[in-house]
């Protein structure tokens, strides 16, 4: 029984210590570290993609990190993941902010807590450019074959609908190549990437159905782990500033995106 108990002791101590292994750094303790672990994505252009000339993460939400790592007077560690794996990296202790193109939403907000948006935006629709076929509702995509990021609101918005094969995709680059090959009929799409992505890279053989009026409007923020109330003030604190001194809209004319900017 003694053995056992001592056992147990010990299993107990190693779980506490993965506990603390897994927990949020204070804001203290990234001051004294002089930097902040951020967490973002490549995967979604403009908001954040590798350069391939060199191989650095750029993009809105990487400025936006950049920006807020120097009002906490730090430098910012970045950190790149596909789009489903932005809440688990945080959640896990292994970044301290997030900064990527998630939608804030009340099922997110349960496990993370969202910054003040930063900015915002409806879905979209992309259909191959051979397509006569139009969607002005949503209601319009019953019975289509749809593609979707996995794990994002777009999956949530038509995974229940009647009649209608939903397909998942880890970046925008396959998705399209599936709308362009006919393998599906449309993507439900944030439309500033879509629309970085067919320019930037001239992909020929796909359209955004401009005639499409999106459903709702989703706002974006950066996020921390739940239990970080002074590192989440200290992040809100800073994006009020970069808004009220001009660092944000910068950024936004810098990407094309400040029409999009929250107020």
């Amino acid at each position: 029984m003694k053995l056992k108990s001592m056992l147990l002791g010990l299993l107990a101590a190693g779980m506490a210590m993965q506990a603390v292994q897994a927990g949020a750094r204070t804001l203290d303790e990234i001051r004294a570290d002089k930097a902040l672990n951020v967490v973002t994505t490549a995967s979604a252009p403009p908001h954040g993609f590798k350069n391939p000339k060199s191989n650095q993460l750029e993009g809105i939400m990487v400025d936006v990190a950049a920006g807020v790592a120097r009002h906490l007077g730090v430098s910012d560690k970045l950190a790149d993941v596909p789009f489903s794996g932005l809440i688990p990296t945080l959640t896990s202790g292994r970044a301290d902010l997030m900064s990527a193109p998630l939608f804030i939403t009340e099922e997110r907000a349960r496990v993370i807590d969202f910054s003040a948006p930063v900015y915002e935006w409806g879905e979209g629709v992309v259909v191959s450019a051979k397509t006569d076929r139009r969607y002005t509702r949503f209601e319009d995509m019953k019975g289509s074959r749809v593609g979707v990021l996995v794990d994002s609101v777009q999956f949530n918005m038509i995974k229940d609908m009647p009649d209608t094969k939903v397909s998942t995709y880890q970046d925008y680059s396959t998705l399209l190549a599936d709308v362009r090959a006919g393998r599906i009929d449309l993507g439900i799409v944030d439309p500033p990437s879509i629309l970085y992505q067919i320019k930037s890279k001239n992909i020929p053989g796909v359209k955004l159905d401009t005639g499409y009026r999106p459903q709702r409007k989703w706002q974006v923020g950066m996020a921390v782990q739940k239990g970080n109330p002074a590192l989440l003030e200290a992040v809100n604190a800073a994006l009020a500033e970069m808004k009220k001194n001009g660092e944000l809209a910068a950024i936004g004319r810098k990407w094309g995106v400040s029409d999009l900017l929250s107020q």
